[in-house]
């Protein structure tokens, strides 16, 4: 009797340690827990098998703290394709804060719309709607149009691009006043039907609103994109350089260019802290350089949601006052 209950708890067993093994899930992001990691497998091939981007192994190294070293995991390992949801501890009562300022990481998950902003070398090999086969001034969607491009790139028939707008003047730093780029405002999106003559023969599929010969076009990126946080890897000072709407003052949920950008570092994911030293009212506030007195306090928090070069677009997350242009943010490692 007692072989046949040895005999069924080790039937149980195995049979358990067999299901532990089959938690391979496959499908989109929304749909994807956790992936059992296979021999050979690394946060790179993971990242291009189920996010199609092999780039993104960052973010997905960051909902994963216990692996120590990207290219070392081991087959059995367990890799969370979406944050883990956090365990919070119950409490009885309230807890009272060090300050009603100190609201911690901001944890969201951003959905950025792409508000315009491109760089002079950018916008040079950018293309034109010269022409169009319409007889109408305003384009919109199903019309068809002739893109000539000034550089030498090439283009291929199903190609597609983003139609922008150039908004204003060149922006300029508020501090150094050196040349960063321009705001540009997005119009729609085309795609190339015929490469075969100098000017390339497009259809526009969609127009967010209306489109003029002379518009631009860049390569298609989607117009919205959801970004998680991620860990900071290093230290880095920064300023918010212009805003969007013709708006000067800040507040969450508005969006903001940071001048510094993938050339030094930055990356979709990471979040600056918008800090200062000071007094709350200016007419107590001593001048900037007598400021070290004070202690560094935190403004508002920005999530980078796009790397260009030498700047980045932000989203603001968190203020417990205004963000203006000029503001100094630091990005702090390990954050």
């Amino acid at each position: 009797m007692n072989r046949w209950i040895l005999a069924l708890v080790l039937s149980l067993f195995v049979a358990f340690q067999a299901s532990a093994q089959e938690i391979q899930v496959s499908g989109g992001l929304d749909e994807v827990n956790v992936y059992v990691a296979d021999g050979g497998d690394t946060l790179w091939d993971i990242a291009d098998r189920f996010f199609q981007d092999p780039w993104y192994w960052p973010v997905l190294w960051s909902f994963n703290p216990h692996i120590t070293n990207p290219n070392w995991i081991f087959p059995g390992d367990h890799i969370f394709l979406i944050p883990p949801k956090p365990q919070t501890p119950v409490r009885d009562g309230y807890a009272v804060t060090e300050s009603r300022y100190s609201a911690g990481p901001q944890m969201e998950r951003a959905l950025g719309r792409r508000v315009g902003f491109i760089s002079e070398e950018s916008l040079k090999g950018a293309g034109r709607i010269q022409h169009s086969r319409e007889e109408k001034k305003m384009l919109s969607e199903t019309d068809e149009a002739y893109i000539r491009f000034d550089t030498v790139r090439r283009i291929r028939e199903g190609d597609l691009f983003l139609v922008f707008r150039v908004e204003g003047k060149k922006i300029k730093h508020p501090v150094t006043k050196k040349k960063l780029g321009y705001k540009i405002r997005y119009l729609g999106v085309t795609k190339v039907t015929s490469t075969e003559t100098e000017l390339n023969k497009a259809v526009l599929l969609i127009s967010f609103e209306e489109i003029f010969r002379g518009d631009r076009v860049a390569p298609f990126a989607p117009v919205q994109r959801s970004v998680p946080p991620v860990r900071n890897a290093s230290d880095l000072e920064a300023t918010v350089v212009t805003t969007f709407d013709d708006i000067h003052y800040l507040g969450e949920y508005h969006y903001a260019i940071i001048d510094k950008g993938s050339d030094d570092g930055v990356m979709a994911g990471n979040r600056f802290l918008v800090r200062e030293q000071g007094d709350g009212v200016d007419e107590y506030n001593p001048k900037p350089k007598k400021r070290k007195d004070f202690p560094m306090e935190t403004r508002g928090e920005i999530i980078v949601i796009e790397t260009y070069e030498k700047t980045s677009l932000g989203l603001v997350t968190y203020a417990n006052r205004e963000v203006e242009v000029g503001a100094f943010c630091e990005m702090l490692a390990g954050y």
